[in-house]
């Protein structure tokens, strides 16, 4: 196996492109990375080369259409936070539940996956059997479950070829860790990738002061990250409150009109202000922390789905709790059909109060059902999605190609915002409390730093950082509130800068 530990904005897809040409045929290789952003961009890269959207793609993607198991529908995340309330107030396992409703999550899919692949290894070399090679980017992004399937896909190739960045992992509230791929860098056995080192994405002043700030970790590989040569600015401001941040990004935006921004942010409400006073001003930008998707819609889906999809059971469970104010009793049917067999007609009966009319009284065909005026939203979904039958196509209503963001200016969290790059990157919410949050324990002070540190190396010409003095008494409540002091003339609570701030040494 070849490893490459490198830094933000250093070529690792150049590198990855000079992989597949000394090769000769990228159609031979297995490309997989974490998120649809750095996939979509190595297709882009690499299509010349024989690499395709069927070569190349999520890990999710992959485990989706090599599983062996088809028989469950795919839990989206608003139906994995209700099915987890479930599972509480019926004291049911949530694995065990999800088995009951025939369903699963993507880390339950693959961990049945991994668990097949070894008792069956002819299985998967046989759906392996078009490809010699495989590279995995971002490795260090992937929790333990799916790190697992990597290993048997490692097993199965000639040649392997991991990339990643212990200093970019971000995502330790899904388990994901850094351990493994430092582990693989250290091990001599790997060879280690030939790389330049060099970060062509962000300005020398990021580089030079991001570098101030990761070297704090010492849980880290020290590697080199070189400058470019390339211009650009850092700027850093305080300011009294989020409604003067917002003021102050205004003021910016209007004097930088036709290119790329990202608004980065550990917290939704830090930026509430600038989304009223860009909607104020009629500025065009997407807010990523509004659901594409509204739950309004997925629960129209659920009300369709109960009624002609493949898993009516598991879609009346999910409007049962959605629907009822009282849920004794609907808990008491769910673990009484749990210990004796789902029951449809006794959970409806049960539900029919409180289900629209049309639900109950439905004479209706699918393609009339969504005819109806208050479903014709579901009807636009259900023309995108891919399928052979009615059945096939409602599962896939939420599966429908991602459309293009055309939107220059774009609102995120830090962690959205992974292998994103733009002109321009204001960070916002910079205190103590908000990152670092001393709250969450000091062994993720190191985690919260490499997140920061993913959020300042985004930019390509210009980054603005900003805190601010004062914090409303329900957004305090939210993030370490030990690190704020109430100020009675205000009647808000008044926090510091970012211990961050300090270490990027700015001054």
């Amino acid at each position: 196996m070849k490893i490459l530990l490198a830094g933000p904005g250093t070529g690792k897809t150049t590198n990855i492109e000079k992989i597949v040409i000394d090769h000769g045929d990228g159609s031979k290789f297995l490309v997989l990375s974490f998120t649809n952003a750095t996939v979509k961009d190595l297709q882009i890269s690499l299509k010349e080369h024989g690499v395709t959207e069927n070569n190349c793609m999520t890990l999710h993607k992959f485990a989706l259409k090599y599983n062996h198991d088809k028989s469950r529908h795919i839990l989206i995340g608003n139906e994995i936070d209700e099915l987890r309330t479930i599972s509480k107030g019926t004291d049911i396992e949530f694995d065990k539940l999800c088995d009951f409703l025939s369903c699963t999550t993507f880390d339950q899919m693959i961990a049945r996956f991994v668990d097949y692949a070894k008792a069956n290894p002819l299985y998967l070399q046989e759906k392996l059997e078009d490809y010699d090679s495989l590279i995995v980017d971002e490795y260090q992004d992937f929790n333990p479950n799916e790190q697992a399937l990597i290993d048997i896909l490692i097993e199965n190739m000639q040649a392997s070829y991991v990339l990643g960045d212990d200093d970019q992992c971000i995502y330790d509230f899904k388990d994901a860790s850094s351990d493994k791929i430092i582990s693989f860098y250290e091990d001599s056995r790997n060879e280690k990738i030939a790389h330049e080192h060099i970060c062509h994405r962000c300005p020398d002043q990021v580089v030079e002061h991001a570098t101030h700030l990761i070297t704090k970790n010492k849980k880290r590989v020290a590697k080199d990250w070189k400058k470019s040569g390339k211009s650009g600015r850092i700027s850093y401001s305080q300011h009294r409150s989020f409604e003067d941040v917002a003021e102050a990004i205004h003021n910016e935006l209007l004097k930088i009109k036709g290119e790329s921004v990202l608004i980065l942010t550990p917290v939704e409400f830090a930026v509430k202000p600038l989304v009223e006073t860009l909607g104020s001003e009629s500025i065009q930008f997407r807010n990523y922390f509004v659901e594409k998707i509204p739950f309004e819609i997925i629960a129209k889906a659920w009300e369709v789905k109960s009624i002609f999809g493949k898993y009516k059971y598991l879609n009346l469970v999910l409007l049962g709790y959605l629907r009822l104010l009282n849920r004794r009793k609907f808990y008491d049917l769910l673990k009484k059909h749990f210990d004796e067999g789902s029951d449809y007609e006794a959970l409806f009966s049960l539900l029919s109060s409180r289900l629209p009319d049309i639900l109950k009284n439905n004479e209706k065909d699918l393609q009339e059902f969504l005819s109806e005026d208050s479903f014709k939203d579901i009807l636009v979904l259900y023309e995108k999605a891919e399928g052979s039958t009615n059945e096939e196509k409602l599962e896939k209503l939420f599966r429908v190609a991602e459309e293009s963001d055309d939107e220059n200016i774009k609102i995120m969290s830090i962690h959205k915002s992974k292998g994103l790059g733009a002109d321009h990157v204001f960070m916002v919410g910079l205190n103590e409390g908000i990152i670092p949050n001393k709250k969450r324990g000091n062994d993720t002070i190191e985690s919260q730093r490499r997140l920061f540190y993913v959020g300042i190396t985004r930019a390509q010409k210009s980054l603005h950082l900003f805190s601010n003095i004062y914090i409303q008494g329900k957004d305090v409540n939210t993030i370490n509130k030990n690190d704020y002091k109430y100020d009675y003339q205000s009647r808000m609570w008044r926090g510091k800068a970012s211990a961050f701030i300090s270490e990027l040494k700015l001054t």
